[in-house]
């Protein structure tokens, strides 16, 4: 496979040629390199999409579960909401669940109690989105790598003669790719960290805003005897 590039001649008369850039001996210059360049960009590509697909706010935060537990706080069934809260197995309900769990230590520890679950919850959505910062910082390392090993190789040989000396400038060429395949990873891992962290911040703030919501409804004297 061949992409064809356009160079111009140096005299003005001639036809510009074409160079072409095989892909394939592209990829034998440094094939370990290449190979982990694409298992990082693959790995950045899934989870994107599977953050994308799972990070919504009616999968963290359904709003029957909320409608539920906005009756039974009303009526005062706290034991019942608790219970509800164990079951439902989502965001918004462990930390709904914290509040209702320190109702006896009054409001403020209360409110204190859910800001403080919503916080380690969210830790772990965090850890999971930086991993794409980090394929951003390693992705160009990698290729830097590559390409300080293929200029090694390319002047350290020292059997070169004076006829092979036109040779070393193809293997430069070759050699600079893997920076570049390296930046082009990091930057698309850089954006899908972006696009993520955005999203992150939004969900976690819209949850904390109704759970806090939802804790002014629950009578923290009730569970103080």
């Amino acid at each position: 496979m061949s992409f064809p590039f356009p160079i111009l001649a140096d005299d003005p008369h001639l036809v510009s040629s074409a160079a072409h850039l095989d892909l394939v001996e592209v990829f034998r210059g440094s094939p370990f390199i290449y190979t982990i360049l694409m298992i990082i960009s693959l790995f950045s590509l899934i989870l994107w999409l599977y953050s994308a697909f799972t990070l919504r706010l009616s999968g963290m935060m359904p709003q029957h579960f909320l409608d539920q537990i906005r009756s039974l706080l009303l009526e005062k069934r706290y034991d019942a909401a608790l219970v509800t809260c164990q079951n439902a197995h989502n965001f918004t309900a462990s930390v709904i669940a914290s509040g209702i769990s320190s109702r006896s230590h009054g409001h403020q520890v209360m409110m204190e109690a859910i800001q403080a679950e919503g916080r380690r919850c969210g830790v772990g959505l965090w850890q999971r989105i930086s991993l794409l910062n980090d394929v951003a910082i390693i992705a160009p390392m990698l290729g830097l790598l590559g390409t300080v090993l293929g200029l090694f190789y390319a002047f350290y040989d020292v059997n070169r003669s004076p006829d092979t000396l036109a040779s070393i400038f193809d293997g430069l060429g070759i050699a600079v790719g893997t920076t570049v395949a390296g930046l082009v990873v990091a930057i698309l891992a850089m954006v899908f960290y972006a696009t993520l962290k955005l999203r992150v911040v939004r969900l976690l703030n819209t949850i904390e805003n109704e759970a806090l919501a939802l804790g002014h409804l629950i009578d923290s004297e009730e569970g103080i005897r």
